[in-house]
């Protein structure tokens, strides 16, 4: 039964269906789009478990129902953060409108398991680059070289990549103008640079994407890495993209999965191994503090009883 209203506060029943529109409707003014597509898919999944009730007759034990059938479901505890996070600020939303419903404050925030980072490697990433063939006419082989060499040579975040503008890139000084994913309010933009041989990559590209253009009508003709098969031709590659390219040649190639975050990871382990600072890594890595660095510096494994030996003389 419901409460009597109270001055200034909506106790009218509401779809989570259509709370969920609203929010995502007003979130993406604040953050940007893959953070609201996360939060929305998280929320319809919780609104799929308990059947699209109305907002207002939510409780905190529905919530811990839902989060405990994921972990008795054997799913990894760190997903339950993105999970636990996208309700808070659903309800937070719910509550600044006015509506009646519970605490948010009262959505527990799991501690982060923390795992021994991914870190790409030389040997690896030659076998996975040796793994596209390099004389193929194959548009798809041309622009996944030109991808994993420019995540090889930047350290640049997956999205940050996918979210080039042929305009963005310069091929005379082998560098680029991207926009920030993580540290957007200080520092917007910042340049990433690479080598010949990946300057090269992506001019090949470049000449199959001219061709290509000719054939087909590109839905987002700015876009430097493009979809060339399927339905989604002409579209931007998606970050979800990218991670499946790596998954299937890192298979081909008999390696470990080398996803574009383990090669942040080697990016920052090298420029330390090359003499340079934890302020180096977060400049060229486009962190917003040192202490962001630090879990891209951090060894382990042989690194770092190599690393001790050297101090120990033996």
């Amino acid at each position: 039964m419901l409460k009597p209203q109270e001055p200034g506060r909506i106790i009218v029943p509401v779809s989570m269906k259509e709370a969920i529109n609203e929010f995502s409707n007003w979130r993406q003014f604040k953050v940007k789009g893959n953070t609201v597509k996360g939060y929305d898919r998280e929320l319809r999944n919780f609104c799929l478990f308990l059947r699209n009730p109305d907002v207002i007759r939510i409780t905190i034990n529905d919530i811990m129902d839902y989060l405990n059938g994921i972990i008795e479901l054997g799913w990894d505890p760190n997903s339950l953060l993105p999970r636990c996070m996208a309700l808070r600020k659903f309800f937070e939303f719910m509550r600044l409108r006015g509506i009646t419903t519970l605490n948010e404050e009262l959505i527990p925030i799991p501690r982060k398991q923390y795992k021994i980072p991914r870190v790409a490697d030389e040997e690896n990433f030659k076998k996975l680059i040796a793994s596209i063939p390099a004389d193929s006419k194959d548009p798809r082989h041309i622009r996944n070289r030109a991808i994993v060499s420019m995540l090889w040579d930047t350290g640049a975040r997956n999205g940050e990549l996918m979210a080039l503008d042929v305009k963005d890139i310069d091929l005379e000084n082998k560098k680029a103008l991207i926009r920030t994913e993580k540290n957007r309010g200080s520092r917007p933009f910042r340049e990433i640079f690479w080598t010949e041989e990946t300057n090269q990559a992506v001019k090949i590209w470049l000449a199959k994407r001219e061709a290509l253009g000719r054939k087909m009508v590109f839905k987002d003709s700015a876009a430097l890495f493009l979809c060339v098969t399927s339905s989604l031709a002409g579209q931007r590659l998606s970050i979800k993209g990218v991670g499946e390219l790596l998954r299937r040649y890192s298979n081909r190639a008999g390696i470990p999965y080398m996803n574009a975050h383990s090669f942040r990871h080697h990016m920052g382990h090298d420029i330390i191994h090359q003499g340079g600072s934890t302020a180096d890594v977060m400049n060229i890595l486009g962190h917003a503090s040192v202490q962001s660095s630090s879990i891209y510096t951090m060894m382990t494994n042989v690194e770092l009883e190599s690393r001790y030996r050297s101090f120990k003389g033996n």
